[in-house]
């Protein structure tokens, strides 16, 4: 290793106070006089100093880490139950859940806490626009967190079921209706718990991961839903 190359490692590695806010404008500009003499970006070593020092902190104490996850779905949706038949309708929903996470493990720990919302439909109607709309029997719910368990590979299992109603649809769009059965479609799905560390990182903007404008929450979404998981050190 060339003696520029270890000074930058050293610089690197012991930010000092250039991190700490404990220079005076005079130190800094020194310190950054000796970053761009080893052949390295002043703006680059000390960014990476500084998301070191953000990233450090998720492990301190215990390395658990609490997550408030809210999920809010919005689309357009078909709400009868029986494949042979659509019945469109606006749906939104909502998910809050808590819970502890042992970063290092990547695990669960202790119980997570649930809050469902009940969804909200409007504007139903039949997938051909001239066509008598559906008639609901009952709610729909578009989306119920039941359980959650750890899964593999640092992702949570989520036990989920969506509520059908019975439903009288038409038939040959103005004909006559028929009696649809309801149906509960229970099953499991797949989180993965994003790293709080990402919040200090130059990470892709993108619907599959993003950092929130105050950099407190990571955002995913997916299919109609918007995911933010907004982590903080469980003391």
């Amino acid at each position: 290793m060339s003696l520029g190359l270890l000074f930058t490692f050293v610089l690197f590695s012991h930010p000092v106070s250039a991190q700490q806010g404990q220079m005076t404008p005079e130190e800094e500009a020194i310190y950054k006089s000796m970053i761009q003499a080893s052949g390295a970006d002043p703006a680059q070593v000390m960014a990476a100093g500084k998301s070191a020092d953000a990233s450090r902190r998720w492990t301190e104490g215990k390395g658990i880490v609490h997550y408030h996850i809210v999920g809010e779905y919005q689309g357009k949706t078909n709400v009868i139950g029986d494949s042979n038949w659509i019945g469109y309708a606006d749906v939104t929903d909502r998910v809050v859940i808590d819970l502890d996470w042992n970063l290092a493990e990547s695990e669960l720990v202790g119980t997570p806490t649930i809050l469902n919302t009940k969804s909200v439909i409007k504007n139903l109607r039949n997938y051909e626009p001239s066509c008598q709309p559906p008639v609901l029997k009952g709610e729909y719910e578009h989306y119920e967190v039941t359980g959650i368990k750890q899964g593999l590979a640092g992702a949570l299992d989520l036990q989920v079921k969506t509520t059908y109603p019975a439903a009288e649809v038409v038939q040959n769009c103005t004909g006559t209706r028929k009696a649809v059965a309801g149906r509960l479609d229970a099953r499991p799905e797949e989180m993965v718990v994003p790293s709080p560390v990402l919040l200090s990182m130059a990470i892709p903007d993108s619907d599959n991961l993003r950092v929130s404008s105050d950099k407190k929450s990571l955002i995913h979404k997916k299919a109609g839903w918007t995911w933010t998981f907004t982590p903080s050190v469980k003391k």
